[in-house]
């Protein structure tokens, strides 16, 4: 008994550690619901119409950091980076945005919300978030993927 459960052990901790890449690389949608070519950016986010070409330019690497020159002996602030999904109605218009951001660590959550817009924009709804692909559709990843192939495997070796 004690021999299967070290082997499901092995097995899980052996998936687990290869459904992970050596650099971890936050990608994020870049897209607008009011651009001509981009109908699966609205709400709900639909990427059973996304072909592979509006896949490989929507769906980006978003960790490299701006370039931000401090000056006057500012200091450098610690940022992530973000992805974004943002609901605005612009000139009367619902337009719906998701996009790479940067923040700083210490900022509270959603803070986005509250951003200075010009008076013919109103924003309705603005989220930040940390993982791949969590400012569209909802979506495991493959550590929730590799956990329940491990489940399976371990519920097949405890037989």
């Amino acid at each position: 008994m004690a021999n299967k459960f070290v082997s499901v052990l092995m097995v899980s901790s052996f998936l687990l550690a290869v459904s992970f890449d050596a650099v971890s690389a936050l990608k994020c949608w870049r897209c607008s619901s009011d651009a001509s070519t981009a109908a699966f950016c609205d709400d709900p986010f639909t990427q059973d119409i996304i072909t592979e070409q509006q896949r490989r330019w929507s769906y980006v690497d978003c960790s490299y950091p701006p370039q931000v020159n401090y000056q006057f002996n500012q200091a450098n602030q610690q940022t992530r980076p973000v992805c974004k999904k943002m609901k605005q109605i612009i000139n009367d218009r619902v337009v719906v945005s998701r996009s790479c951001a940067y923040e700083d660590v210490n900022t509270p959550p959603n803070s986005c919300l509250n951003a200075q817009t010009p008076s013919y924009i109103k924003t309705e709804f603005c989220e930040t978030c940390i993982t791949d692909g969590c400012n569209g559709a909802a979506q495991y990843g493959p550590a929730a993927l590799m956990i329940l192939i491990s489940a399976f495997v371990a519920k097949l070796l405890a037989w």
